[in-house]
């Protein structure tokens, strides 16, 4: 079990690559607070893993990843409830094949908040933590 004992946050971890992120982290024993947009995709994804591995600690939380002070709370949140932080998986994002002369200003900032701003509000939140430590 390489990753026993060890504390990750996985952000797009309800389905997908991050899905399977969260589960070979579950099998290799780390505990996992995975993200998602929506609150029915993060419980529906986190009961399917806890019935897959009904001893693994695996919950899930849906912050607005665009916002640091719901980011900082999360991640603050997992560092009160495990007593650390040890791995931060960036994995939330979104891809749009829309031509570009058809890009609309709210496509454009969809993408940039979700594959940009999310990445550096996590990225930062975390690093408080794992600097400390």
């Amino acid at each position: 079990m390489k990753l026993k004992d060890k504390v990750a946050i996985v952000t797009g971890g309800s389905r997908g690559i991050g899905y399977a992120t969260v589960e070979k982290f579950i099998q290799e024993g780390a505990a996992v607070v995975l993200t998602g947009s929506r609150p029915e995709t993060v419980e529906k994804a986190v009961a399917g893993l806890k019935e897959k591995y009904p001893e693994a600690k695996v919950e899930g939380i849906w912050p607005n990843l665009s916002d640091y002070d719901e980011v900082k709370a999360a991640v603050d949140a997992v560092v009160e409830k495990y007593g650390k932080l040890d791995i931060l998986v960036n994995n939330a994002g979104v891809s749009e094949s829309t031509p570009l002369d058809k890009y609309s200003q709210s496509v454009f900032e969809n993408v940039m908040d979700l594959n940009v701003v999310a990445v550096f509000n996590g990225s930062k939140a975390a690093a408080e933590h794992m600097t400390a430590q």
